[in-house]
Order: C-alpha cells, then structure tokens, then sequence
C-alpha cells in the first residue's frame, strides 16, 4: 500500500472567498448561545422545519447541557433549554433528531472524577422522556457518540474493563428506552481516544471510527462495522509513527466521506477520503487526499454529505487564533471550490459541527475570547454561533 504522502492531490492555497465574504456581510455567523461565561463542544441536529444546537455551558457554576432551537435562518424560537442539573459536571454532549425530539447522548463527572455516560430522549415541550446509565457504576464510562435510523437509537461509548483498560461499546434502543439487546464490544480504546463518531447505512448496519494507540507507535484510525452482534475492525491508517486524530465518517448510500487530521508531513493537517463504502476496507491512503496547507495546525474536521455534495469544516490556524473554513467537494472527492474562511475574529473559533440544511450546510462552533489565563483559563469567555452555507 502508498503511504498518504505518495498519493495527495495538491489543492489551491486557502484563501477568503467573496461568496464567504458576501454571506457575511449580509449577517454572517449568528449568536446561538446566551452564556456570558463558557459554552463549548457543540452537537448539530437538524430537522425540515428546525435546526437544533446542543453544548455545555459553566454559566451555572459547573458543566451543563443546553440546548437552543432555531428556525430555517439560524433564528432562535426560543430561549435556552437546560438539559441537565445536577451536582456532576456534564460534558460532550451529541445529538440527533428523533420525531420531533431529539436523542442526546453525553456524560457526566463526579467530585471523585469518575465518569459516567448518558443516553435519553429529550422533547422540548415536555423535557426527558427517558435517560439511563448506559455502563453500570462499578464501570467509568465517558464520550458517547448517537446516532438515530428511524425509530432506532444506535450508540456508542468508551467503557472501562476489568483489568483497567478501555473497550468501545455499542448498542441498540427503541425510541421508548427498551434495549434491543445486550451492549457488543467492538475494539479497544486507549487513554489517548477521546472521541468517537458513528454513521448508520441504508442496510441497517453501524460504522464507528475513533483513533487508538494501542497497537501502533502512535494514535491510528479505525472502523468498526456492526450488524447485528457481528462486529468487524479495520484499521485505516498505516503505523507510521506519526498521529493519525480525530475521524468523523458520514455516508451516503453506498458513498463513504471520512476526514481527519494527521501529523505525517510534521504538522497537523486535514485529509479527506471520498470513494465506496467497501473501499473502506482495504484502507483509506491510497485515496485520500491532503485538504489543508497553511503554515499553522488545522484541527477538528468534520464531514457531511447533502445529496451529491459533500461540505468539510474544521479549525485552521491562519493569522492568529484559529478560524473556521469550509469546503465542498462533489462525490467523487473532487473540490467544488476554494477553501473558504467563515470566521476572522480575534477569538478562538474551535471545531465545528456541520450538517446539510436544505441545499448547503449548517456549521455551528464556539468562539472562545482568552483571559489572562489564555483561551483555557478561568476568566475565558465562550459562546456559541452558527453559520448556514448555501
């Protein structure tokens, strides 16, 4: 197999362009969250008549989950609806449309710092249908990624074993909360895995993709496909020494997007896989392609597909803190235009989620200011906004 470097196709060098600029300066990002201190890890969900935006907030002195509902022009409905409130600490939520509501997934943390996962139903008339545990007490679980095929809850998690170890897991529910059977364990997870991101196919099965350093010098990326109780891993990336991160999939019939940031050419750039499904299993180099070139590190990739035209966002470090930029690529892989800038703001824009709206693309992210202690410190500001890309 050619290693990804062999490969590439070379893109134009980013650059601002004017329809980005045009859309700004008819409006341009939109505020979504109220906070006044930190909101942060956005989740998209997205409905015909409704887009939804979900993240955690510290405005009550600890973590918590909120969500805001908004029209077809990012416009709110509504105020802010606080999901959690408890005395742990709630993180990393994800969401997904389910009816009129919403399956959200996160997890939570305890003065002890143990962690546990989260899985409901949420209606914004009426608040939880349902929430479990999804991993007993006795087992720290964390990162739950969800997923919704009809009226089937698909997730999965990062779970301790017995030995201290991790292990990815994954299940099935009703709408109604009822279990389709018992969790499946899929593949190792290492200390190093911090997120994971799924995608259902059309004939019912699931894919995961997270990274993991558990066999290789350095963190890789890897599938696993569920059908059924049947579970099947590949690795994607080849052991190189260098960090393979962060994997987001999103699928379309039989056509497969999967992008990532990787460390082989000695910074962290975006990469991008567009071909068939299946291909996925002989691994993703010889395909993919190298989409960033800045001289800063480009971080925090995510993948959508809306009919035949695939939208790709991420934070690229540029000439300060780091910006949100976008790009379209038909399905085939081949780009559609120039990387575009959507942020150029003196604060922190940080991974963005994006999902198709009508015919372009919903991307919201957090605009963090730093504080003295820098853009991770106690006195740092975030919120919230929301961009829609025809």
């Amino acid at each position: 197999m050619r290693r990804l470097a062999e490969a590439v196709s070379v893109t134009a060098p980013l650059v601002l362009a004017a329809a980005a600029l045009a859309a700004c300066a008819d409006g341009g990002p939109q505020r979504v969250s109220e906070s006044g201190f930190g909101a942060f890890e956005v989740s998209l969900a997205v409905q015909p008549h409704r887009i939804a935006v979900a993240w955690y907030d510290t405005r009550d002195g600890n973590a918590e989950i909120y969500v805001r509902l908004l029209d077809g022009q990012g416009r709110p409905t509504g105020a802010e609806h606080r999901l959690t409130d408890d005395p742990e600490d709630s993180y990393e939520v994800d969401i997904d449309p389910l009816g009129d509501g919403y399956a959200v997934a996160w997890y939570d943390k305890d003065a002890a710092g143990v962690l546990g996962a989260k899985l409901g139903v949420w209606l914004p008339d009426l608040g939880f249908a349902w929430r479990i545990d999804l991993s007993p007490p006795e087992r720290a679980s964390r990162n739950p990624v969800v997923a919704v095929a009809s009226d089937r809850i698909f997730c999965a998690w990062i779970e301790q074993d017995g030995d201290g170890g991790e292990r990815v897991l994954a299940s099935w529910w009703d709408a109604d909360g009822r279990g389709r059977g018992a969790p499946v364990e899929l593949e190792p997870a290492g200390p190093t895995t911090w997120n994971l991101n799924a995608a259902l196919a059309d004939d019912g099965r699931a894919y995961v993709v997270f990274d993991a350093a558990v066999e290789t010098a350095r963190e890789e990326l890897y599938l696993v496909s569920l059908d059924g109780a049947e579970s099947t891993r590949v690795r994607l990336t080849e052991d190189d020494g260098r960090a393979s991160k962060y994997p987001d999939l999103a699928l379309s019939g039989q056509r497969a997007a999967l992008t990532w940031f990787d460390m082989r050419d000695g910074n962290r750039e975006v990469y991008l896989f567009v071909g068939k499904l299946d291909e996925l299993a002989a691994g993703i180099e010889p395909h993919a392609r190298r989409i960033s070139h800045t001289p800063g590190e480009s971080i925090g990739a995510y993948v959508a597909w809306n009919g035949e035209r695939i939208g790709l966002a991420w934070s690229d470090q540029l000439d300060g803190p780091h910006d949100v930029v976008f790009q379209s690529f038909d399905e085939n892989g081949a780009a559609l235009g120039e990387s575009e800038r959507i942020t150029a703001t003196a604060a922190r824009s940080s991974i963005p989620a994006i999902r198709p709206w009508r015919s372009g693309f919903a991307i919201a992210w957090n605009e963090v200011e730093r504080g003295a202690g820098g853009v991770h410190g106690p006195d740092a500001r975030s919120e919230v906004d929301l961009f829609l890309r025809p």
